[in-house]
């Protein structure tokens, strides 16, 4: 589905979304969890590109419904696999490898036990899920380009993970801005993820305030559709209410969301087209 000139959301893609930026030089932002490939190159071959167009594939964040299948796509495309600096660790012989994880936040001890999470019957059998070593062929910092379709400015947008980033694409038509999982599109509101780190919630603050004298047309997110009217003020709005609540509010706040997650997440199987896996937070 093209959203705007020459940017495609890749529809099929299990995990977060994935979009398809098909300039002259062609970029992939995030790659869904893994097995995706297939489809991600099955779409660019039905636009009637090659998959060796495909220049970069550009990772938001670590977290595997992100980066999953950015290994695969390479291997697919020889294209080069980015991500900000701080979603890096040291790899052999020099390289650097992308962080191996996902959401990895669970609601505080006291949260768990009142909820009875983990005792006797309440045990879930997490799905178990492998983590692929991939090398990370470019790292980016603040204010870095990659020149595809008229070029991609990273922003980075700490606070999700260190080194989440933000990359605003400039073409002759407008701007796209990638918020990738600092911001969530539950198609009648746009919210932050919940996040039970206090410390990690106000850092998110302070990158989404720092996006606030940005213009873009268009808004695309790790979970949920486009967003294409009135984009700037909804994401001026999210920091108009301040993120930075005592860690009992979170959860007060959202219990019943939390308990609709648990169950979701105990069924089998993937979430398909960029449906948020994680709970939802209004603050």
């Amino acid at each position: 589905m093209e959203v705007a000139p020459g940017v495609h959301r890749i529809e099929g893609v299990n995990g977060s979304n994935a979009v398809l930026l098909a300039g002259e030089q062609m970029a992939l932002v995030d790659t869904g969890i893994a097995g995706n490939g297939d489809a991600i190159v099955s779409y660019i071959k039905e636009m009637g590109r090659s998959p060796r167009d495909l220049e970069w594939i550009l990772v938001t964040h670590f977290h595997f419904d992100h980066s999953g299948s950015a290994r695969e796509v390479k291997e697919l495309t020889d294209a080069k696999v980015v991500a900000h600096t701080a979603e890096t660790e040291p790899g052999p012989d020099g390289t650097r490898m992308l962080i191996k994880g996902n959401e990895g936040e669970q609601p505080p001890f006291w949260y768990r036990w009142v909820n009875g999470w983990g005792r006797g019957a309440n045990r879930r059998e997490r799905q178990q899920v492998e983590f692929h070593e991939t090398v990370v062929d470019q790292t980016v910092d603040e204010g870095d380009v990659i020149p595809a379709l008229g070029g991609i400015q990273i922003i980075h947008s700490p606070g999700h993970t260190p080194g989440s980033v933000s990359p605003l694409l400039k073409t002759e038509t407008g701007c796209v801005l990638f918020l990738g999982d600092s911001v969530l599109n539950n198609v009648n509101r746009l919210s932050r993820p919940l996040m039970w780190d206090r410390s990690k919630r106000r850092e998110l603050d302070s990158s989404l305030r720092a996006l606030r004298e940005l213009e873009a047309d268009v808004a695309m997110f790790g979970h949920g559709p486009p967003l294409t009217e009135e984009v700037m003020n909804a994401v001026r709005g999210l920091t108009d209410r301040p993120y930075d609540l005592p860690t009992w509010r979170i959860a007060l706040k959202n219990y019943q969301t939390l308990r609709r997650w648990r169950k979701r997440v105990q069924q089998p199987g993937h979430w398909e087209g960029g449906a948020a896996p994680t709970p939802e937070q209004e603050a």
